[in-house]
């Protein structure tokens, strides 16, 4: 008989439901069913399902590091195509996620007036935002190295970390490969909230400090 899932009522945010032995197909009806409803996060890889509705505190670091990387291709004249929460996934890995935020930078170009996209023939993103703030149930960076996201960039208790993919797995790395030499682990210090400033001011300093860096 085949299964029916209807939707139900989202569940509070921060709590999570962790699920085994989910088969892939269970995962998209998933997808499907939650696609016109207010959703909560969807990961799934091997078999295990994971539903999470996102802190506050997730979703002001994904906001604000997302727009730190917005202004700083725009100082480094860089175009740039952002597809935010996008659920990238792989039948033949069993691997789904929607990614915090995520960027076409080198590929841009390439990518460019496309509104449907298909990993199987076009490229991942270039660079991956991910916020994490609770526990972790799925390795979600197997699941980025099963998509092939080049390049992950981790935030994690105030430090942020540059994760590129190589043959042997995700390295760390001191440079991004979408802006190069740029010191990008310094970007963490315009993530944190600042209560004597808004997130506007924040930015137009940010925005300073990336010139003042184009100028040495």
């Amino acid at each position: 008989m085949a299964q029916t899932i209807a939707p139900a009522t989202p569940p509070m945010e921060g709590s999570r439901l962790v699920l085994y032995d989910i088969s892939w197909e269970m995962y998209e009806k998933l997808l499907e069913v939650f696609a016109e409803h207010p959703t909560p996060r969807i990961t799934y890889y091997q078999g295990t399902l994971e539903l999470m509705t996102p802190l506050p505190e997730h979703e002001r670091y994904s906001w604000t590091l997302g727009r730190l990387v917005i202004v700083l291709s725009e100082e480094l004249g860089l175009e740039i195509l952002g597809l935010k929460s996008t659920t990238w996934r792989s039948k033949p890995k069993a691997a789904g996620k929607e990614a915090d935020e995520c960027f076409y930078i080198q590929n841009e170009a390439l990518m460019r007036g496309k509104l449907k996209i298909d990993l199987k023939v076009d490229p991942p993103p270039d660079l991956v935002i991910e916020i994490d703030v609770t526990n972790l149930s799925i390795d979600k960076m197997a699941i980025y190295e099963a998509l092939k996201m080049p390049e992950v960039w981790r935030f994690n208790q105030g430090k942020l970390t540059v994760n590129i993919l190589t043959d042997a797995g995700y390295m760390q790395s001191e440079t991004s490969l979408a802006f190069g030499l740029f010191p990008i682990k310094e970007l963490v210090r315009f993530i944190q909230p600042d209560s004597e400033k808004g997130e506007n001011a924040r930015l137009q300093e940010f925005r300073k400090w990336v010139r003042s860096q184009l100028t040495t």
